[in-house]
């Protein structure tokens, strides 16, 4: 998009939005003024009809009042819309456990691709651990709409014992944050992604090159 259809682009929508405004008054007269058949009156069908031409007048008074007070307070009629914006985007880009695991074995992929000693262990750590959940089958996603987070259960799904279909035992909400292992939101798992920075840096090396060339500094001196 360049810069002259960003210009228009405002005088666009507002040309919509009287397109949109015009229809929608056309067919609230057409309702207004429509008249009932002789034939239906005093059945279901006229108290049907009665219903949804209420239910109209009901929803076209809502957005009447809504546009009001939206002219008459522009400043929240923004905020409130920015927010509604914001959700709805960010439920179409609320990540699932699909792409969880597709970052995680790309993770794994991009370690692999790194020499062992030069691996940071935060890194190796994180992912061999996340690995070793998923093959236990503790590995569990509770979509929250906007967001989405992986955490642990007690025992793989397809587990019958007692302590795993038992009531009483199953995780509790009180202490179900300790059991969050990644945070999904706007398309990326945040904690696993905060594991793999740096993730080819391993500081115990370079600590280790440090203290042998001031060892061979010290012994030349």
């Amino acid at each position: 998009m360049n810069s002259q259809q960003i210009i228009q682009l405002p005088y666009r929508l507002k040309a919509v939005f009287k397109l949109f405004t015009s229809r929608f008054n056309e067919i609230g007269n057409k309702i207004n003024n429509y008249e009932m058949p002789e034939k239906i009156k005093g059945t279901f069908l006229e108290r049907w009809a009665n219903y949804w031409h209420t239910l109209y007048k009901d929803y076209k008074g809502v957005a009447i009042d809504a546009v009001i007070d939206c002219k008459k307070r522009p400043v929240h009629a923004a905020i409130y819309t920015t927010f509604l914006g914001g959700c709805f985007y960010s439920s179409r880009c609320n990540p699932d456990e699909t792409t969880f695991r597709e970052q995680l074995i790309q993770s794994s992929i991009k370690l692999i691709q790194v020499g062992e000693p030069i691996r940071n262990p935060v890194s190796v750590q994180h992912i061999q651990w996340l690995e070793q959940c998923y093959n236990e089958g503790l590995v569990r996603t509770l979509n929250l709409g906007i967001l989405s987070l992986i955490w642990l259960d007690n025992y793989d799904k397809d587990c019958s014992l007692y302590k795993a279909v038992c009531p009483y035992l199953k995780p509790r909400f009180v202490t179900f944050h300790e059991r969050v292992v990644d945070i999904g939101f706007l398309n990326k798992w945040w904690l696993l992604e905060r594991k793999m920075k740096d993730y080819d840096i391993n500081e115990a090396e370079f600590s280790v090159t440090q203290i042998t060339n001031n060892v061979n500094t010290t012994s030349a001196t």
